[in-house]
């Protein structure tokens, strides 16, 4: 429980004044958050155009919207849905702002690939991995969180850049 302010003593009755400014239905509470996504999502799809060009890369989105960009090709097993597969990345957003990294923290992570326990964009930008390989993943917010803010870098609508290593697959 929070503390009490020191001018506030325990078991004081507070009166508080409330004005109602407006009441809107749940139906155009939703028709607002629309909109607002679809404002964002335009926002959004002008940051990515504008690194791609910056970055001179060519490589087309695949069909989904993700940006999957082969740094060295993979020589071991490739990776499938149901496989454990071992990964190092680097995740920034489109600015640079790095937000984590196993690199940095010399532990790789490990996941089932197609189990849904990572974002869409990486059980598809890993999925056209093989071990030994590295790839940049640019996964737009509706592959990643959307409209939900994680931490305190990846605000909502963020697109994500992922620098990664698929170091073993089993």
């Amino acid at each position: 429980m929070a503390e009490l302010p020191p001018f506030i003593k325990p078991a004081t009755n507070l009166t508080f004044e409330l004005r109602l400014t407006d009441i809107s239905t749940i139906e155009e509470l939703q028709a607002k958050a629309q909109q607002e996504a679809e404002k964002m999502a335009v926002v959004e799809n002008e940051n990515i155009k504008n690194y791609i060009t910056e970055n001179k890369i060519s490589t087309p989105p695949t069909q989904s919207g993700l940006y999957y960009i082969e740094l060295q090709k993979g020589k071991g097993a490739k990776a499938e849905p149901g496989k454990s597969v071992k990964v190092h990345y680097t995740g920034t957003i489109l600015d640079g702002t790095k937000f984590d990294s196993s690199v940095d923290r010399n532990e790789p992570f490990e996941f089932i690939l197609g189990q849904g326990g990572v974002i869409r964009g990486w059980e598809e930008g890993i999925g056209y991995m093989q071990a030994g390989g590295k790839a940049k993943l640019i996964i737009p917010s509706f592959l990643a969180y959307g409209e939900q803010q994680r931490g305190p870098v990846i605000k909502p609508f963020s697109t994500l850049v992922f620098e990664v290593e698929l170091l073993e697959v089993k």
